[in-house]
């Protein structure tokens, strides 16, 4: 079995998300790594007891006892403790510790019914892997995996699965119909192989919007394109580029729609053309304002490209790096250039989002840095209620760097922003400075992460 003495330098970064409200601890094998997510994250940890079948059973009870005490030990509260076994309900989990268990001990086919019961799009599985398991394609068939250590003849190997959609979605045939209404007699819907435009009509700037990841796998017919009741309420245009999945835009189909809409002078009857989306929405934004010269460009945590010649050190997504990502809207760093402004929301402790950022070089690019807020930072500024300002004055045009920083002020007391600022401050071997941290928060309101992390230190 592998020693989880590496867990806090090596897994931690490799699962790349935001939060953890939920993790699971196959059969109770990976106390220490559970105690680390509960202290970096506040998360629940679940302690769910299978047999090699994948079966829900009764917990062993001296593994659940000595599980149970190095959490206890390490001031993990109990009511953020449960045990699943053969007479509780599973849940959906965000990370599932799997060490010493399917792909080691166990067959790793048998793992089957426990993940297709506990991930949801976005879950990450920590799996020990023996070589010659057969793990490798059998968990490909949910996600790609990241190896961390490699296995060899003598010693297992570690690797992180990202889950990643499999099926695309298909839209629903009401849906057209809504959308048909939406666009009404002035407007248009176009429903392509892949992806829609759906055009409505209102003043005379116009916002073009592209789904992003989690808006891009819904099915329901109430769904509306990324940004719609937003644009919506300004009386803004607007055009709605909407995507059957994962696909990053990268069809044929949507750049000939866009130079269709170019040729025929469909942006030059608007006074101001906005691009605006997040993540691969926002790799599309900057992406296709080529086919609108002059035009803005709002990007939130938005990709470059996922050209693997130009990003080698993108390890996200791997879904997609098989899609062409050449010709004019294939860089987004370079079909931007020809934006009048460019503006780059993002996270600088995100590593490859920084790193995407790094490659807008343009003299139209302005940089916001929003630290500490993650991937989702959109999702992070809608929390905080300061979204829709900053989105108007870059739309607008009228944002400045006095009134973004001042918005971004409000972060001081955003909880999530709170929990990431001790945690960088103790992975900087700075234990002192988190602890005031703590003390700070605790003076505002009493929080148990806080209390759990100033008593710890």
């Amino acid at each position: 079995m592998l020693s989880e003495a590496f867990f806090a330098a090596m897994v931690l970064p490799a699962l790349d998300v935001d939060d953890v409200a939920r993790a699971a601890d196959i059969n109770g094998q990976a106390p220490e790594l559970s105690v680390l997510l509960h202290q970096r994250f506040g998360c629940s940890i679940d302690f769910v007891s299978v047999n090699r079948k994948g079966q829900l059973v009764p917990a062993d009870a001296q593994q659940l006892r000595d599980w149970l005490a190095m959490l206890d030990r390490s001031g993990v509260d109990r009511d953020a403790i449960r045990v699943v076994d053969s007479g509780a309900a599973g849940s959906s989990y965000d990370v599932i510790l799997a060490l010493n268990s399917f792909g080691v001990r166990h067959k790793i086919q048998n793992f089957k019914p426990v993940l297709d019961q506990s991930l949801h799009p976005l879950s990450r599985v920590v799996i020990e892997i023996r070589k010659g398991s057969g793990s490798y394609p059998f968990l490909k068939s949910y996600g790609s995996c990241n190896t961390l250590v490699q296995p060899g003849a003598d010693s297992n190997g570690l690797a992180v699965l990202s889950v990643e959609p499999q099926e695309e979605p298909q839209p629903s045939g009401e849906w057209s119909k809504v959308a048909r209404q939406l666009a009404g007699k002035e407007g248009f819907f176009d429903e392509l192989e892949e992806h829609s435009f759906l055009f409505m009509p209102r003043g005379d700037t116009l916002v073009v919007t592209f789904d992003n990841l989690d808006i891009a796998m819904t099915k329901r017919d109430d769904r509306r394109p990324w940004g719609f009741s937003f644009i919506e309420a300004q009386g803004w245009s607007m055009l709605g580029v909407m995507a059957n999945g994962w696909t990053w835009f990268r069809h044929a189909e949507v750049a000939a729609k866009f130079e269709a809409l170019r040729d025929s002078g469909f942006f030059a009857q608007f006074k101001r053309v906005v691009f605006y989306g997040a993540s691969m929405g926002g790799y599309a934004a900057a992406a296709f304002a080529a086919a609108a010269p002059g035009s803005t460009v709002f990007a939130i945590s938005p990709q470059s490209t996922l050209d693997k010649t130009l990003v080698p050190w993108e390890m996200r997504y791997k879904k997609v790096w098989g899609r062409d990502f050449s010709g004019s809207f294939g860089d987004a760093a370079l079909a931007s250039q020809g934006a009048g402004d460019v503006h780059i929301m993002y996270d600088p402790y995100v590593a490859p989002d920084a790193a995407h950022a790094a490659r807008f070089t343009g003299p139209n690019v302005t940089l916001w840095r929003c630290p500490l807020l993650g991937h989702r930072l959109g999702s992070s500024l809608q929390q905080m209620g300061v979204l829709q300002e900053i989105a108007r004055g870059a739309i607008s045009g009228g944002l400045t760097p006095h009134q973004f920083h001042q918005l971004l002020r409000k972060r001081h007391s955003f909880p999530r922003f709170q929990r990431e600022l001790a945690n960088l401050a103790l992975d900087r071997g700075h234990p002192r400075l988190a602890k005031q941290v703590c003390s700070y928060i605790l003076r505002q309101r009493d929080d148990r992460f806080f209390r759990r992390m100033r008593d710890r230190l």
